[in-house]
């Protein structure tokens, strides 16, 4: 029997020419896409959000169509200050954070009309031995007490040391200086700066086990 495959997408940042060349390849395969998260914001092309959001959800509501097992997206840390963005009333520093990160205002009435699918966006996803997240865990705390800010936002002392999780961790946030993916025992970093560098990582992954299981941390 063949064993699920999994391919899990890097920080796509409005880079929509460059979700559709990755996406195509994996059409017709039977693999369920996870995006890691950060869809928007820093876009490098006219109308970037909007198009990668809307290829998304079209994907999602629709993965047969495309020969696709599902379609899983998590949260970022930029799809959360949009949230905080488009609360009632926002605090100026919250609307202030998200537009000083890229943000295009523009995009405001879409996410508006669709705003319970950004809510609902979940923290992780577990595939068999992989967790999935947007920026990594705090090490040497049990994932059930993990604390969603750093779920969207961790950098150190995650990318620094392993994290002690039965999991290979497959994440995105933090790019290297040269854009490349990294391969570790503990974690896999995907995201390779689509929005500067021109490349947007998709990486295929075997789930080892037959008895995988799915779990994800929503809100």
């Amino acid at each position: 029997m063949n064993r699920p495959e999994v391919v899990a997408i890097g920080d796509v940042h409005g880079c929509a020419s460059l979700l559709e060349q990755e996406l195509t390849p994996h059409f017709d395969s039977g693999a369920e896409l996870i995006f890691l998260g950060d869809l928007i914001d820093r876009a490098p092309e006219a109308d970037g959000d909007r198009l990668v959001l809307e290829r998304v959800w079209q994907l999602q509501e629709n993965p047969g169509a495309y020969g696709l097992a599902a379609v899983t997206v998590l949260r970022g840390n930029h799809e959360q200050m949009l949230l905080k963005a488009m609360a009632p009333r926002a605090p100026d520093e919250d609307v202030e954070l998200w537009l000083c990160n890229g943000a295009n205002p523009d995009l405001l009435p879409l996410a508006r009309e669709r705003q319970a699918w950004f809510e609902q966006l979940p923290y992780t996803a577990i595939r068999g031995r992989y967790l999935f997240v947007h920026a990594g865990v705090r090490p040497d705390i049990r994932l059930e007490h993990q604390a969603t800010d750093d779920l969207i936002w961790i950098r150190r002392p995650f990318l620094s040391r392993p994290h002690g999780l039965p999991y290979t961790v497959v994440h995105g946030h933090t790019f290297r200086h040269d854009f490349k993916v990294t391969r570790l025992p503990h974690r896999i970093g995907i995201d390779t700066g689509a929005y500067l560098s021109g490349t947007l990582t998709a990486l295929k992954l075997r789930i080892p086990s037959p008895h995988s299981h799915s779990m994800e941390i929503s809100v």
